[in-house]
């Protein structure tokens, strides 16, 4: 997708990367704090029940497992507790159980706010590959197990946004996800950082993030080539 380049993840950079997500999860937090109240205040209102989840999600069942913040969107009970679906990237099955407030907020991709948390945690980076959940981390094991060890050698910290994020194609399935994470894990860079940081303001602003249950755009989005 990129023009290759000999620089591939210098110290420096991801030293310096780190550093920058702190300082700047600090100030979004303290800027958007208003907002996830009254986010959390609605959801509580809605579901009747706590606005946040924690989600045990990880690169591999190996790799990098933690736990998720994000807002709950998905009004949960006995009949839809374990349903997983066996798409990794399509859960359209759970629609029907999402109010129109959360559809909005998975829409706009401001459900992955609380992950700030994470952020400061260290766990997380604002820009990274996609930390997919448990249940999916084994279905990529069980019915892909080449893309499964090829995600294995992912060193970046997972990411609120990335490369797949904002221009993967859910289309072209989970080879599509795997090696948009492999290649920014390859590439990362200031200005590739930039770019996702463009297109993913774009994508809030339009309510078009691509969602695994509700549908926005599916990859019609381009970048460039470049070398960093």
């Amino acid at each position: 997708m990129f023009a290759r380049s000999a620089l591939r993840l210098p110290f420096n950079f991801l030293l310096i990367k780190g550093k920058a997500d702190f300082i700047l999860a600090i100030v979004m937090f303290i800027i958007l704090l208003p907002f996830i109240f009254l986010a959390a205040l609605i959801l509580t209102i809605l579901l009747k029940s706590s606005p946040f989840i924690m989600q045990a999600r990880g690169i591999t069942g190996e790799h990098k497992i933690f736990k998720i913040f994000k807002f709950k969107t998905i009004i949960i009970d006995k009949t839809n507790v374990n349903i997983n679906g066996g798409n990794i990237l399509y859960k359209p099955h759970l629609a029907e159980y999402i109010p129109a407030f959360c559809g909005w907020l998975r829409k706009s991709g401001l459900d992955e706010l609380p992950q700030i948390i994470n952020v400061l945690k260290g766990e997380m980076s604002f820009i990274g590959p996609r930390p997919l959940m448990i249940s999916d981390v084994e279905l990529l094991r069980l019915n892909y197990p080449e893309l499964y060890r090829d995600r294995q050698s992912i060193k970046v910290k997972p990411g609120i946004t990335g490369l797949w994020q904002v221009y993967g194609d859910r289309n072209k399935g989970i080879k599509n996800l795997v090696a948009l994470d492999l290649e920014y894990n390859e590439r990362a860079c200031l200005w590739l950082d930039l770019k996702i940081i463009a297109a993913t303001v774009l994508l809030v602003l339009s309510g078009k993030h691509s969602d695994a249950i509700i549908q926005g755009i599916t990859g019609n989005r381009k970048i460039k080539r470049q070398v960093c």
